[in-house]
């Protein structure tokens, strides 16, 4: 259900279902460190069946402006911050909010962090303890700061759906 808070659409509702951080590395959007176009990092291969091969499976990285490209094959990850685990690219996704830096690392995480936002009523299942949704700055659950970081998040939404 939504309502209207100073003429802005709100969703009433907001169930947190326990997603964590590992569960968003599928791909990164980034910025390629030779153009500072859009580049993608996905699987190398197809995406491995059991979780605990994920992290580690090989990762190619592909700039969609110069078709840049680069392969990862390491066996140490660095989860955390505005850069993709593997080569540590910036993340294309982020933008100054609130005095601090809003980022995603895909668009399936830009949309969990919109629902979550921009709902006044938030549950936690019992597996949404630990999620990532729950470890997220006070700033960014703020209500007062809620108007200012949906507007920034329609910007980050712009920008991946920009034309390269």
């Amino acid at each position: 259900m939504t309502l209207e808070i100073n003429n802005e659409k709100v969703s009433e509702r907001f169930v947190d279902t326990g997603t964590k951080v590992y569960d968003l590395g599928d791909e990164f959007l980034v910025a390629c460190p030779k153009c500072s176009g859009r580049g993608l990092i996905t699987y190398l291969d197809e995406r491995p069946t059991r979780a605990s091969e994920r992290f580690f499976a090989p990762r190619r990285f592909v700039c969609h402006n110069c078709m840049n490209r680069a392969e990862w094959l390491g066996k140490q990850i660095s989860v955390g911050g505005p850069m993709d685990w593997y080569f540590r690219f910036p993340l294309w996704l982020q933008t100054p909010c609130c005095g601090e830096t809003l980022w995603a690392y895909n668009l399936e995480h830009l949309e969990m962090l919109r629902s979550y936002v921009n709902a006044t009523l938030r549950e936690r299942t019992k597996k949404g303890r630990n999620s990532f949704l729950s470890k997220l700055p006070k700033w960014i659950g703020a209500a007062k700061n809620r108007k200012e970081i949906l507007k920034a998040l329609d910007k980050l939404r712009a920008k991946a759906d920009e034309q390269i």
